[in-house]
């Protein structure tokens, strides 16, 4: 067992072994222990959801089209077009942002393997079937391969079902995670408490900090408990939309942790943005479910979009950012006129 700090300055241990590890895992089978135990404690891990040769195939494919191209692709972090990112290892350090919506004409491989292998697979779909009640509308993801350390945070702030709570999301390890690459941590059992609501004072636009002060404050008030489980190449992780989670530091040069995370909501539900705006999203059938591709680069609109977000960055991040400001003034504001 290793001890290390989250980013925010929490102490975790870190399992080095099965043995040492307080989270059980579960067999792909086993629906009604997966969902018992993803009600109790707000997350669960499915041991060995994919096969090798899938995550192999799909690591391949990053490195063939998504790492070897010198141009811009949306970004996990940013939101925002950029290029690659490398470290001294050769890692992209920048993930990038929903792996369905990429151009397929720059990385059809990728997209293709990503979207029907792994996002709408018949196992990522019955994990997600089991906790969410019904088959999965996917709407978001991203791809890790360096490590990018991320506070502890609640997806509900940023997205969500319209019935808040329900929202569930996956993170597929694609190779052995090492306990020192920036392991992805929870939080058993926060999904309980009440969730801290976005708003125009601590919104993305707003003192975004204030956010991140306040869960961990929660975290240090309520004495919570932090697992960071062992994931091996082709295990799952599924937690709920209000656990506390985020992922810890790097502390391996040598080690990367290659891995996709997405998003799910009931195929019935609508698709709910930071607190505000409800949502029935487009979405295509591929697979075993729904699958929603913001800013799809099939779509010439969406092509232009992209050249304007690439060409006049600051223009464009300063009409996103006041848009945003403009739509959370007035959700506050009919809010109050409702109570």
């Amino acid at each position: 067992m290793i001890q290390l700090k989250t980013r925010r300055g929490l102490t975790v241990h870190v399992p080095e072994t099965d043995a040492e590890d307080p989270s059980p895992k579960f067999a792909p089978a086993d629906t009604s222990a997966i969902l018992d135990y993803y009600r109790e404690n707000g997350y669960v891990v499915i041991r060995g959801l994919f096969d090798g040769s899938t995550c192999d195939a799909i690591r391949a494919l990053w490195d063939a089209e998504i790492k070897a191209f010198d141009g811009f692709i949306y970004r996990q972090a940013s939101a925002v077009p950029e290029r690659n990112i490398l470290n001294s290892q050769g890692w992209v350090m920048n993930p990038i942002l929903n792996l369905q919506s990429v151009d397929p004409h720059r990385f059809p491989k990728f997209r293709h393997c990503a979207t029907e292998n792994i996002l709408t697979s018949a196992e990522l779909s019955q994990a997600f079937n089991a906790v969410l009640g019904e088959a999965p509308k996917i709407v978001q993801s991203m791809y890790f391969e360096g490590n990018t350390a991320t506070s502890e945070h609640q997806d509900s702030f940023y997205l969500d079902s319209e019935h808040i709570g329900s929202m569930a999301a996956a993170w597929v390890a694609l190779e052995d995670i090492s306990p020192t690459a920036g392991r992805f941590f929870v939080c058993p059992k926060s999904h309980k408490t009440d969730y801290v609501a976005h708003n125009a004072a601590n919104s993305i636009v707003g003192d975004y900090e204030s956010y991140f002060v306040s869960i961990i404050d929660k975290v240090r008030q309520l004495n919570m408990e932090i697992r960071a489980p062992k994931l091996d190449r082709g295990d799952v992780l599924l937690w709920n939309a209000l656990t506390i989670h985020g992922s810890l530091d790097s502390h391996d040069p040598l080690r990367s942790r290659s891995s996709i995370t997405c998003h799910a909501i009931a195929q019935s539900h609508r698709f709910l943005q930071l607190h505000t705006r409800i949502r029935a999203l487009k979405t295509d059938r591929v697979g075993h479910a729904q699958i929603a591709r913001p800013k799809d680069l099939a779509l010439l609109k969406n092509r232009v979009i992209f050249w304007v977000e690439t060409n006049f960055p600051h223009g464009f991040a300063w009409l996103k950012k006041n848009a945003i400001r403009l739509l959370m003034k007035r959700n506050t504001a009919t809010a109050r006129a409702v109570g």
